[in-house]
């Protein structure tokens, strides 16, 4: 499953994305890492695009109170919004 990710940022993007970059979720466990895609909305928001993702493994790393990503992004994310992506035929083709 392909989602977006829309994160609110309470820090600063930059300081978001330092954490980000270091990887502490190890995203290559629960998604295609070589394809995820960052973008900068403003500094409070970014958006991330994940492939291929197991729910099931990405669940668990990101409700687990004791793994590194939770303590590492604490003090960075407000809340995340994921959305479904699905490949869709344009209207009218």
């Amino acid at each position: 499953m392909d989602l977006l990710v829309v994160v609110h940022i309470t820090s600063s993007y930059d300081s978001w994305k330092e954490v980000f970059d270091s990887n502490p979720a190890d995203r290559a466990a629960f998604a295609d890492d070589d394809r995820t895609r960052v973008a900068k909305v403003d500094d409070n928001t970014a958006m991330v695009q994940l492939f291929n993702v197991d729910m099931q493994k990405m669940s668990e790393v990101l409700n687990d109170p004791n793994s590194p990503a939770a303590e590492a992004m604490a003090s960075h994310i407000e809340k995340r919004e994921i959305y479904k992506v699905e490949q869709m035929t344009p209207p009218g083709a």
